[in-house]
């Protein structure tokens, strides 16, 4: 029986001919699974209002934001407020846009390189 593989390549990369797992966002080949998570950003600031964080990829990239609603416990947020709660992010071609209406929160964020539009 034939060894089943399955791969989707990188732009530039032919997913035929290619063996480098650095070139693919996915490479399962039933020995090893290769599943790639490409990060740009990620870090934790506190916000009070409107804070822009500058990614530069010239498209809309996938991201994840948490925000620390209390002392150790935090929440993921999503691109428009939760519960009536002031707080949650935006995401364009050039920003992760953090937005807080209440007192100063940490958020958490993660910036991948992923393309959503």
């Amino acid at each position: 029986m034939a060894t089943k593989v399955f791969k989707i390549a990188l732009d530039g990369y032919d997913a035929y001919t290619d063996t480098n797992p650095n070139h693919f966002s996915l490479y399962v080949d039933q020995v090893t699974d290769y599943i790639l998570i490409k990060e740009k950003a990620v870090a934790t600031v506190s916000v009070n209002g409107t804070i822009n964080i500058a990614h530069s990829l010239g498209y809309v990239p996938h991201c994840i934001v948490f925000v620390e609603v209390s002392s150790g416990e935090w929440r993921k947020l999503f691109s428009s407020p939760i519960e009536g709660i002031g707080y949650w992010y935006e995401v364009n071609a050039t920003n992760l846009v953090l937005r807080n209406t209440g007192s100063a929160k940490n958020f958490s964020y993660h910036i991948f390189y992923d393309n959503i539009t």
